[in-house]
């Protein structure tokens, strides 16, 4: 054997051992983290159908904000929207926006809305392309009003249709949790109601603000999103968007601008890109002084525990959203608001137990955050204030809705046999099947959908009890 070869050799024995050391090293940092395999065992949540040892704050009986304020005494249903339209909204193109008229009725007196002019037209992506039957949509007022019971007027809003949730109610529980927390400069709101398309009953739908910043809504110079990774980025070069322009790249995500416009962005684009490059250096290094120079704390704590909660499956790369406020010195991010928990809290066919951290698993911001004991610190504290306070109004709030609503969540499902009808193994199967985990498959009954979801989240919250008490 030549000289050079033999030392060929050795290279390559010393670069396997280096690589080994680097492997342990690594498997020794991350130790305490109990991250989840790519299919953890199968071992759902217990069916509960009330709720044990769940105590609400002192002189906090009844959680906050219940839907019963907006029906007459004794009444337990939602409020009926009654759209109009010279065109079916699910057949035509989803951006297509058209004339119609909206009325609001099974309300009490101050919500109730007589024949009114709206314009029409489609959302989402894939809810849009499966939901032929159920789609979501945009509505939007000549001026700004308040609808139901919303503390601010604004011309547009969302109809939520949560196809691919059988409670309903994971993005609108998410939505009530955020809305209790004072980290997060604004949540959505949000309440379900009964939508009818041109006489035709379409189901229960939630209603919720706009991402815009209209008055009491986002307020700052930057309204972002984080949208996607490499993929959607190659996507939208090939469709003729141009980086720095219509999105910035950073941190191998997407970063779309909802505001400023694009015809007011002007330099705009690379005061984001550095700033956000900033943040992300900050976070890789662990460097939290850096860091709280940069981005409000508390709303970036606030954000991710409601994610890790629910193990949001959107919180990797899609549906993140992010502002910019404030001046000189007082100059910050500003996580939030949440968005987009309809495949979370079990259901998601490969992460569907209540165990495991979750969202610093899928999100690399998060991955690092966690690994920063200053963050970890605060995140911990956070997290034993709101198990004590909003965690328990959370949980009532669902066996609320599941105790009460039973008759109302039931007319969706004799509208849309097909959903309870495709678990049972009846009819063809639509694509969007594969997402639906086996312990929401063998569930037939709206009620038990709810009781699962309110059995998963106590179950998580207890998880997360122990997680951070370590």
């Amino acid at each position: 054997m030549t000289k050079m070869k033999k030392l060929i050799i050795a290279a390559w024995i010393l670069l396997a051992v280096v690589l080994s050391l680097f492997a342990l090293y690594l498997l020794h940092e991350r130790r305490n983290r109990p991250l989840p395999p790519e299919i953890p065992p199968p071992t759902p949540p217990i069916l509960i159908s009330s709720l044990p040892d769940i105590t609400p704050p002192p002189g906090q009986s009844d959680p906050p904000n219940l839907p019963v304020t907006l029906m007459p005494e004794g009444v337990f249903d939602f409020p009926s929207l009654h759209l109009h339209s010279a065109y079916d909204p699910f057949a035509v193109e989803r951006n297509f926006w058209h004339d119609g008229t909206l009325r609001v009725t099974g309300t009490s007196e101050p919500f109730l809305m007589d024949e009114t002019a709206v314009r029409i037209r489609g959302r989402g992506n894939s809810t849009w392309a499966a939901g032929q039957e159920k789609r979501p949509l945009r509505i939007r007022f000549t001026e700004p009003r308040t609808f139901l019971d919303s503390p601010n007027a604004a011309r547009d809003w969302v109809l939520i249709a949560n196809l691919f949730d059988a409670s309903l109610i994971r993005t609108h529980i998410a939505f009530y949790l955020a809305g209790m927390l004072e980290g997060m400069p604004w949540s959505p709101f949000s309440r379900l109601v009964h939508v009818y398309i041109n006489g035709d009953y379409k189901g229960i739908y939630q209603l919720a603000d706009e991402r815009n910043t209209e008055e009491g809504r986002a307020d700052g110079d930057f309204l972002f999103e984080i949208d996607g990774s490499a993929p959607s980025r190659d996507r939208r070069l090939s469709q003729g968007e141009t980086e720095g322009v219509d999105f910035v790249f950073v941190n191998g995500w997407v970063i779309d601008v909802r505001h400023p416009h694009r015809r007011d962005r002007d330099n705009h684009m690379a005061y984001l890109k550095d700033y956000l490059e900033r943040v992300d250096d900050a976070i890789k290094t662990r460097d939290f002084a850096a860091l709280e120079a940069l981005v409000d704390i508390p709303s970036l704590i606030d954000f991710y525990l409601v994610q890790e909660l629910f193990k949001n499956l959107d919180v990797g790369d899609r549906s993140i959203f992010l502002q910019i406020r404030g001046q000189g010195d007082a100059r910050r991010i500003y996580f939030g608001p949440v968005w987009d928990f309809d495949r979370s809290a079990g259901n998601m066919v490969a992460w569907f137990t209540p165990e495991y951290i979750f969202a610093a698993y899928r999100n690399s911001w998060f991955v690092d955050l966690l690994d920063t004991p200053e963050f970890f610190a605060l995140t911990a504290e956070r997290w034993r204030e709101i198990n004590l306070a909003q965690i328990p109004h959370m949980l009532l709030y669902v066996q609320y809705l599941s105790d009460n609503y039973e008759e109302a969540f039931d007319r969706n499902f004799e509208r849309h046999t097909h959903i309870f009808d495709v678990f049972n193994g009846i009819g063809s199967e639509p694509p969007w099947l594969v997402m639906i985990p086996p312990p929401i498959r063998e569930i037939h009954t709206a009620k038990e959908q709810i009781q699962f979801l309110m059995s998963w989240l106590y179950q998580r919250a207890e998880w997360l009890d122990d997680f951070f008490a370590r």
